[in-house]
This record gives structure tokens, sequence and C-alpha cells, in this order.
């Protein structure tokens, strides 16, 4: 195997530095892959200033990890690389939420192989395979063009065990938030978490996450680290079926927790990214967060103050589970932050008019928005809605919390960036219906 004349190339951005870092993890563990040399450059590090470092390699594995909003910068620096590297052999490989809900999309932007499931099985082994010029095309979970240009889609692998693989790399110095829960139980049509993680809810194991906390404090060893988590519904923490609660369960991590890092410790368990469901908040369920997290902030996903838009997006709650929820914690003296997307798919003025008046008593009892606009996302049932839009009835009402402090998010960047990813997308499944009917 030609280890010490291939290198991996992984540009990096603050957004994708968690499962980066979990990908990363998986080579570390690999007898053979830990000795690969691996390159970190920023995202935007333009390709030409790695050529000398570059030169020095045969084969070249470049890989991205790729959200919708960063395919524009991802499809240009593909074809940056390709461009100075043509005396090697380059391999890209792509995965992320961009690439499992839509691997078509990314090998028309420049990929090579596209991982459509989770990655900690299949970028080991495609690296492997290809650094040893054995064929890689028949690893499950992956998509590609064959010879003839046939789009191919590999079965997936089965759902991964949390506990076989670490949630960050130490080798490469990633010390990242520990994932604590794998894959949600709900169906929001917005979100790609379903597509991405699946539907089959996984925890990581208690004595797995004592194990990478005492590695990280061993990591911070001038001070006591904050410790923080990645869950899509951090209360969920031990449920069999991702939706009703397992509290004994859940405290006894956050016990154990508490007495290995000691008073001068902090959890932040509750808040990102490890935010909370409405229908979660109970009174035991808040009593936990309050013995244990350092949280002062719990984000709560609200979505909207529509009955109707919730239940059109198969949200599973309703509004008034909102306002339950924000009552109980900021009872408890939590500072509580609601998620609300404006421009959701069929939204109507009565709509609007409704999550005004949410937002309103939201604010009454204390909370402060988080405010989104809704992205038409791929591998969800609403990647084919048009582009969210910010109605003019809410302009006024926006700038007037904000002037308030009371509101705040990237709404507005979302609204630009939402047409970006529907015109693109229309373009692309135009491309696509070309291309099938070619063949």
């Amino acid at each position: 195997m030609g280890i010490k004349n291939s290198c991996l190339i992984f540009p990096f951005s603050k957004a994708n530095s968690n499962s980066i870092s979990a990908l990363l993890a998986s080579l570390d563990i690999d007898p053979i892959l830990n000795e690969l040399d691996v390159m970190l450059p920023n995202l935007k590090t333009m390709p030409i200033n790695l050529i000398s470092e570059i030169q020095k390699y045969d084969k070249i594995v470049l890989a991205f990890s790729v959200y919708t909003t960063q395919l524009e910068d991802v499809s240009l620096m593909i074809k940056q690389y390709r461009q100075i590297i043509q005396n090697q052999e380059l391999l890209i490989f792509c995965g992320g939420p961009h690439a499992i809900g839509d691997p078509f999309s990314m090998l028309i932007n420049g990929a090579d192989i596209v991982c459509t499931g989770e990655g900690e099985i299949t970028f080991p082994k495609i690296i492997k395979k290809y650094i040893s010029n054995q064929d890689f095309l028949d690893t499950p979970g992956i998509a590609y063009f064959n010879k003839s240009n046939i789009f191919v889609k590999n079965p997936k692998e089965n759902p991964i065990n949390l506990n076989d693989f670490p949630p960050f790399s130490v080798k490469h110095n990633l010390i990242r938030p520990i994932e604590i829960t794998r894959g949600c139980a709900w169906k929001c049509r917005f979100c790609q978490i379903r597509s991405r993680g699946g539907s089959i809810v996984r925890h990581r194991s208690i004595s797995q996450i004592l194990k990478y906390i005492e590695i990280t404090i061993k990591h911070y060893s001038n001070r006591r680290p904050d410790i923080r988590f990645i869950s899509p519904n951090a209360l969920s923490y031990g449920s069999s079926d991702g939706k009703d609660l397992d509290l004994n369960y859940l405290e006894e991590l956050l016990s154990s927790i508490k007495n290995m890092i000691g008073p001068s410790g902090k959890i932040y368990f509750g808040s990102f990214p490890s935010e909370v469901r409405p229908e979660t908040i109970t009174k035991e369920s808040v009593e936990i967060l309050k013995k244990y997290s350092n949280s002062s902030n719990i984000i709560l996903g609200g979505q909207s103050g529509s009955n109707r838009l919730l239940e059109y997006s198969s949200r599973g709650h309703d509004v008034d589970e909102t306002e339950r929820a924000t009552k109980l914690l900021i009872d408890a003296g939590f500072q509580v932050m609601i998620d609300i997307i404006f421009g959701l798919p069929d939204e109507k003025l009565e709509d609007i008019e409704l999550t005004k008046t949410h937002i309103l008593k939201l604010i009454d009892l204390g909370a402060t928005i988080h405010s989104h606009t809704f992205l038409p996302l791929v591998g969800t049932p609403f990647a084919n809605q048009p582009a969210g839009q910010i109605h003019p009835e809410y302009k006024k009402f926006i700038s007037n919390l904000i002037s308030q402090k009371k509101l705040k998010g990237q709404h507005n960047s979302q609204e630009i960036q939402a047409k970006i990813i529907s015109s693109r997308r229309k373009k692309e499944q135009k491309i696509k219906r070309i291309h099938l009917d070619l063949i």
C-alpha cells in the first residue's frame, strides 16, 4: 500500500469541524490509515497556495463535507484543485448533508465519489482501496457515474454503533463536542437531520461518553473544560425510540459527568449544538437541566405560531406546547431562545398573523426569538418547495423586535441563500432529466 506516497486534503471550516473531526477519527483508529498524511487547509484557502506541499505525493484524496449552503464554494474549490493537480492521481470524495441528500447534485458539481450515508465506515474503506489500487466501486454507501456515465447508487451500510467510533480526532487536535445521539424519530419536512443520521435513534453509551470526556480533560490540562454535546434532541438521550424520555438514564449520564469534571467544570446541555424540543420539557426534565446544565440559555425549536403549518411540516407538536415549555423554563430561571422559521411552504396571511401573535406571547413570557428563513434543503420532503421569503407583513414587525433586542438571527442572509439554492436546484433537476433521457 502506497501510504507514504498518498495524502488526504480535507478543506476545513468551522461549520464542518464536528463532522470532519469524526471522520478523521475513523482514520485514526485504523492501523494503516492513521499513518496517512493529512492536510487541513481552510475551506477558503486557494489551492494554488498548496502546490509545493502537494507535489511530493503520487495519490491525493480530496474530501469535502458539504452543507447545501456551501455548494457554491465547494464547487469552485473542486474546479481549482483539478486545475493544479494534474500530474498526480486525484480522487474527490464528498459527504455531508448536501451529498447525502442529493448525490447526483454533488457528482455534477465535481465529485468522483459521494458518500450517501454515515461516513465512519465508508470513508476509510474508500481511501484504503484507492491508495492500494483496488477497485472501490462496489463499496456500500457510495454513489458515482460509471464508465457509461450512468448514475449508480450502491446500497448503504447498516447504521453504525456510535460506540465503535471516536467522536473526535485527538491526533489532529480536534477536540469537539461529543455526539451522544444520532438519528431522529421525528419527520420534520424541512430538516436534513433524518436524511443524514437516519430514523433509527442510537445513543453513545455512558461509559464511552465518560471515556472521551476524560480525554477532553487531559487535553485541556491547564483548566477544566466546558463539556458540550451533539444531539438532534438533547433530552431524548437514552430513549429507546427517540420520543419517550428516559430521564433516569439521562440523569445517570449527567451526574456521572458532573462527578468527573468536578465543581470547576461546566456542562452545557440543551444549548447549541444540542437543542431541545418543546414536548420534552416537563417539570422533571427542567429539574434535571437546572441541576446539571450550566447552559443559561436553552434553545427550543418552536418553528411557527401556526398549528396548520406545524402539522403540514410534520413537526409533531403544537403552539401550546411551545408556550408551555417556554414558561416552564423561564420560571425555572433559564433564558430561552425560540427558533422560528419565516416563509415556510404554503404560509398564508393567517399563518403570519398567528406566528406574530405567538412570538409576542413568547416575548411576554421572557423569551428571545432566533429567526430563520425557510431553506429548501436537498434530501428533505420540502426540497422542491419554493424558496422561503420574508413576507412584507413581517418586515416592520421584525424590525421592531430587533430594535428591542428581542429577535436575532440570520433570516436576511438565509432569504438570499434560499433563492440561490432554489435556482440551482431547478437547473440541476433539468440536467438530471436530460441525463436520464440520454441513457
